[in-house]
């Protein structure tokens, strides 16, 4: 079985994480990254094997060793390129925001959008979060990434919502407004408690709430 053709905007998302013009190497690492999600997501990471990427684009298993010397050069890849998927998905959900709250609450519904447009992009987050726990380069990498999530809250909350607070005190929302993020999106897929849709209405009325009472 081979993987969907490149799209125009697939790629861009994998542009966020090389920052260059793609060449034709490139092209073949995001296919390589694209199969490896799907993999991941289907059979599970351990059977996640050089030959089972290559299957599902195929080629050859020296093809997928050409471009990556091991699997977990391809796992922290991905990481990448999911990461710049969903960087253009919130920049696309921003520019529908008008001034003011409904800023902060399309940078909310952002994350769920993607979980629901990104099912097998979801379930290898999941296995980063699990590797987070027990490898210290998986942790540092993650934790750059909700560094750069609390930054970006904190410039939505300081030049469009106009929330004026004490630096400190700004940061402490922009967290738990992180929180409640990542929080509702492991509640809604791993319990039976709620949909994404769900969860995603009820995150953007609690941090409704939040800034209301400052």
């Amino acid at each position: 079985m081979h993987v969907k053709k490149l799209s125009v905007m697939e790629v861009q998302g994998f542009h966020n994480f090389l920052d260059n013009k793609p060449s034709k190497g490139d092209l073949k690492k995001l296919e390589i990254i694209q199969a490896a999600i799907e993999c991941i997501a289907g059979i599970g990471f351990e059977k996640t094997t050089y030959q089972a990427i290559a299957e599902k684009i195929g080629t050859r298993r020296a093809h997928i060793a050409y471009h990556f010397k091991d699997k977990s050069d391809i796992f922290k890849a991905s990481i990448q390129y999911i990461n710049g998927n969903y960087q253009r998905i919130l920049t696309e959900q921003l520019e529908e925001a008008d001034p003011g709250l409904d800023t902060i609450k399309k940078y909310a519904g952002s994350p769920f959008v993607w979980a629901e447009q990104n099912p097998d992009e979801l379930s290898v987050m999941l296995l980063f979060y699990y590797l987070c726990t027990i490898d210290p380069e998986y942790r540092a990498l993650n934790d750059d990434l909700r560094k750069r999530g609390v930054e970006r809250i904190l410039l939505v909350l300081s030049q469009e919502c106009r929330v004026e607070l004490l630096p400190m005190e700004l940061e402490l929302k922009a967290k738990q407004i992180q929180n409640l993020i990542s929080g509702s999106i492991l509640d809604a897929v791993t319990t039976q408690q709620k949909s994404l849709t769900q969860a995603k209405e009820e995150t953007i009325l609690n941090i409704t709430n939040l800034l209301e009472r400052v």
